[in-house]
């Protein structure tokens, strides 16, 4: 399991603090660092589960962020956006910023009516520049449309999901240690007591153990079964693009079409 250290630090407190239990975990922790404990291994099902919903969880934040950097390139923009998002509350404003295709568009179309419309050349920059704003305001619609159907979903889908599961996991980590724990204390003592009153922590500690095993499956299997969900704002993603792309090349192909008469 991972985040071996945040389950310590958790189960532990402060050094000055330290229980019993907490200086059992530390102990028991460090022995299996240095391969001198014996350790419980998750069954191979629960432990493939666990590490497809980890590699999910981290593919799908990563092609978040990528996402993030294709639909708006500028990274200023990027963290202006972010820190709306997550700060003031206004959202993104994505698709009301100019886009490069705006700025194209107004400095042809500008350059052309200043040289005059008279001219083959000023006639072709309004033409070509009016093309590229129309192209500028589709762009802003795409973006809305796949900010809003796709990105904003894909991002957030899951993403509780995952927190519980994160917690839940450690949780089990620390559960595993006192089970271990236990067992280590049968194994030393020294007195049929001692054998008796550690057998019965054992007993407690399996019991506990076996309790948040079945939790953190449960988080597990629910959030594998999810993950399928993410397909479809993957598809509205291609749908956006397919729409942006197929009107953006009407509007050059009657463009280009004028040009050439």
């Amino acid at each position: 399991m991972e985040d071996f250290g945040n389950s310590l630090k958790e189960g532990l407190g402060s050094l000055g603090s330290m229980s019993i239990k907490g200086f059992d975990r530390a102990k028991q922790f460090s022995q299996e660092k240095m391969g001198s404990a014996v350790k419980t291994e998750y069954d191979q099902e629960f432990a493939a589960l666990a590490a497809r919903v980890e590699c999910t969880k981290n593919s799908i934040n990563s092609a978040s962020n990528a996402s993030r950097n294709f639909i708006q390139p500028n990274v200023g923009a990027r963290l202006e956006d972010m820190f709306n998002e997550k700060v003031t509350g206004k959202g993104s404003a994505i698709d009301k910023r100019a886009s490069y295709a705006d700025l194209l568009g107004s400095t042809m179309k500008s350059g052309g009516q200043e040289i005059g419309e008279t001219t083959q050349v000023g006639q072709t920059l309004v033409e070509v520049g009016g093309t590229f704003e129309r192209i500028g305001m589709l762009e802003r619609e795409y973006l809305s449309d796949v900010y809003t159907k796709f990105f904003k979903p894909f991002s957030n889908h899951l993403q509780v999901e995952w927190g519980n599961v994160t917690t839940e996991k450690r949780r089990l980590e620390l559960a595993r240690l006192d089970l271990d724990a236990a067992k280590a204390k049968v194994r030393t003592a020294r007195t049929p007591e001692v054998m008796q009153q550690n057998e019965q922590k054992v007993r407690e500690s399996q019991a506990a153990f076996d309790r948040q095993f079945e939790q953190t499956k449960i988080l597990l299997t629910d959030a594998d079964r999810k993950s399928g969900e993410f397909c479809h704002y993957l598809e509205e993603f291609i749908r956006s693009q397919m729409n942006y792309h197929e009107q953006a090349h009407k509007m050059l192909e009657e463009t280009y079409n004028k040009m050439k008469q």
